[in-house]
C-alpha cells in the first residue's frame, strides 16, 4: 500500500509532535531549573531535589558559586544554606545528597576542583559509609554532570519528564484526580481478593536478620558487660577505653527508632567493612585541600545513643575510634557522635539516624565557630548553645587527653580529634 503524500504529511507530522511532546514539557516544566523561564510554582526543593539530589544541584551551583561547601549525606544536608545565612553567611552551599556514598562525594569532589574556587571544605564522613558495598556502591553524580551540561539530553530525558509530571501532581491534585476519574476503557475494574500467603513477604520480613545466610556474628541478647579491671582494654582502645564505655540505657523507643537500632544497625555493622579503595579517596580530597590551601574539616554526624551501642554489639569499637585517629592525620575531625545528653535526648532526633531542624541550628553554629571567627555571626551561634558546644575556645573544654601525636579536646557533646606535634 503506497501512502498519499497528504497522509505521509501527517504521520511524519505526528511522529515528530511525539518525539518532541518531552522536549517541550521539560522546557515548560523544567523540573531542575535548567533554563528557569516560566515560574509555574512548583515546589522543585523539595521533589525534584528528592528524585535525584546531584542533578538538582549540578545545575543549581554554577549560579551561586559558593567558596564554602558542605559535602556528605543527608545528615549533612540537613544543615541547611538557610541555618548558614541566619548566621550571617551567605558564601556557604551545601552539596550534600541523601543516601550519598563515598563515590559520590568524590565525585562532586572532582567537579568542584573545576568549577570552583574553593576556601572551605566541610565532609560530614560517619564511619557507616566507609564500606563499599554501603548503598551498593551507588553513585549518581556522572548522570547528573552528563544532564546539567548537555541541554538536549536533559529535555529528552524521560526521568525529567516523569519528575515534572510528579510536580504538577502536586501543584494541581484537583485536576489530576478528576482525571482519573474518567475512563476511556469499556473494560472495567476487577477486584480480586488477596492471597491470604502475601503477608509473609512484607518488607520487615524480608529484613529479618534471621534470613541472613552470610550472618557470622550474632547480635548479643543483652548488653556486653566487661569486668572492670579491664576498663575495656581488651577492645584494642588502651587508654582511650575510657572515652569509648558500653551504652546501656533502660528505655523502651518509639517504634520507629526501636525498629532502626535493631534491624538497620545489625545490617549496618554485621558485615562491615572499610574499604581501602574509599579511603584513598579520602585522602586524596585531603592531599588536594593541602596543596590549594583549602581549609578542610571533618565532621561526624551525631546518631542516638543506642544506635552508637550497635558498633560495640559487633566488636568494631577499635575500629570506630581508629577511624577517627586515622581522619584526623588528614585534617581536624568535629565529632557529636558518642554518648553525650544530647545523644541521649531523643527530642534532638526524627530519627535514629538525623537530627532534627533546631539541633541543625546548633550544628552549624558550632561548625561556623570552628571555621570563622566572625563575632557577629559567633555570638547568634553562641546564644544557641545548651547541650551542645564545641571546644573552640579554652572555656569550652571539658577535657582533654593526649597519646602520641593524637589529642582529643572535648567540649558538650562535641569532641574536637586533631593531631599535634610530639
Amino acid at each position: 500500500m503506497k501512502l498519499t503524500p497528504k497522509l505521509y504529511t501527517a504521520a511524519l507530522t505526528l511522529t515528530a509532535c511525539l518525539a518532541l511532546a518531552p522536549v517541550a514539557f521539560n522546557g515548560v516544566v523544567d523540573a531542575y531549573n535548567h533554563n528557569q523561564f516560566i515560574d509555574l510554582g512548583l515546589d522543585k526543593t523539595e521533589i525534584s531535589v528528592k528524585a535525584h539530589y546531584p542533578l538538582y544541584k549540578m545545575i543549581e551551583y554554577p549560579r551561586i558559586k559558593a567558596p564554602t561547601v558542605v559535602l556528605g549525606d543527608s545528615r549533612a544536608r540537613a544543615l541547611q544554606d538557610k541555618y548558614w545565612q541566619e548566621l550571617g553567611r551567605n558564601d556557604v552551599y551545601n552539596f550534600a545528597y541523601g543516601g550519598a556514598t563515598v563515590f559520590e562525594i568524590y565525585d562532586t569532589f572532582q567537579y568542584l576542583k573545576e568549577n570552583a574556587d574553593l576556601e572551605t571544605l566541610i565532609v560530614s564522613l560517619p564511619l557507616r559509609s566507609m564500606d563499599a558495598r554501603f548503598k551498593g556502591g551507588m553513585n549518581r553524580v556522572p548522570e547528573a554532570i552528563s544532564l546539567a551540561n548537555d541541554p538536549f539530553g536533559y529535555y529528552t530525558n524521560w526521568f525529567v519528564a516523569k519528575t515534572g509530571w510528579a510536580l504538577l501532581q502536586d501543584r494541581y491534585p484537583k485536576v489530576f484526580e478528576a482525571a482519573e476519574k474518567l475512563s476511556l476503557s469499556p473494560i472495567s475494574q476487577a477486584k480480586a481478593g488477596e492471597l491470604s500467603g502475601l503477608e509473609t513477604l512484607s518488607v520487615d520480613a524480608l529484613l529479618d536478620p534471621a534470613l541472613c545466610d552470610e550472618c557470622i556474628l550474632q547480635t548479643p541478647n543483652g548488653t556486653l558487660i566487661l569486668p572492670a579491671v579491664y576498663h575495656g582494654r581488651g577492645l584494642g582502645l588502651g587508654h582511650w577505653a575510657r572515652y569509648w564505655p558500653d551504652i546501656a540505657i533502660d528505655r523502651d523507643l518509639p517504634s520507629l527508632f526501636a525498629k532502626q537500632v535493631g534491624t538497620n544497625g545489625a545490617a549496618d555493622w554485621r558485615r562491615f567493612k572499610q574499604s581501602e579503595d574509599l579511603w584513598a579517596m579520602v585522602e586524596e580530597i585531603a592531599a588536594w585541600c593541602d596543596e590549594h590551601d583549602v581549609e578542610l574539616i571533618f565532621f561526624i554526624p551525631p546518631t542516638i545513643s543506642e544506635m552508637q551501642q550497635r558498633i560495640n554489639d559487633f566488636g568494631l569499637a577499635a575500629a570506630n575510634h581508629k577511624f577517627r585517629g586515622r581522619l584526623s592525620n588528614l585534617a581536624p575531625v568535629v565529632d557529636m557522635d558518642f554518648d553525650t545528653g544530647f545523644t541521649r535526648d531523643l527530642k534532638n532526633f526524627t530519627d535514629a539516624y538525623h537530627f532534627g531542624s533546631n539541633p541543625a541550628r546548633k550544628i552549624v553554629g558550632e561548625l561556623l565557630q570552628v571555621i570563622d571567627s566572625d563575632k557577629a555571626g559567633v555570638k547568634t551561634a553562641m546564644d544557641r548553645r545548651a547541650d551542645l558546644a564545641c571546644p573552640v575556645r579554652p572555656d569550652d573544654i571539658t577535657q582533654t587527653h593526649n597519646e602520641g601525636t593524637l589529642q582529643l579536646i572535648e567540649g558538650t557533646s562535641c569532641r574536637i580529634w586533631r593531631q599535634i606535634d610530639g
